[in-house]
C-alpha cells in the first residue's frame, strides 16, 4: 500500500478495515440505508425493508455495530439505531483522500 494515501487523513486503519468489511455485505448496507433515513430505527421495523431471519438480523446488525458504523441505544424494551456519523466522516474523509492521492 503507498504510504502517501494516507499522508492527510487522521485515520485508524484497523477501524477502517472493519468497516469496509462490514459494508461488503448487500444486507447490511440496505440495513444502513434504513438506519440512515434517521427515523430511529428498531430493530423490529428493519424486517419490513430487509427481509430475513432474526439471527441473521442480529449478526449483521452485530457486524455494523462492531464496525462502529452503528449506535444503539435502549429505549423501554426497544433498542433503537442511529449512524455513528463520527465513524461516517471517518470512512469519508478516507475515501476523499484517494480522489485527493
Amino acid at each position: 500500500m503507498n504510504a502517501h494515501v494516507f499522508k492527510n487523513v487522521d485515520m485508524d486503519t484497523k477501524s477502517l478495515t472493519k468497516m469496509a468489511k462490514s459494508l461488503s455485505d448487500p444486507h447490511r448496507l440496505l440495513l444502513l440505508q434504513e438506519i440512515a433515513k434517521g427515523t430511529n430505527r428498531g430493530c423490529a421495523d428493519l424486517f419490513e425493508f430487509v427481509p430475513i431471519s432474526q439471527p441473521s438480523m442480529s449478526q449483521h446488525l452485530k457486524s455494523l455495530a462492531e464496525s462502529g458504523l452503528i449506535e444503539s441505544h435502549k429505549e423501554g424494551r426497544h433498542m433503537r439505531l442511529a449512524i455513528n456519523d463520527e465513524k461516517l466522516e471517518e470512512l469519508t474523509s478516507f475515501l476523499q483522500s484517494l480522489k485527493t492521492a
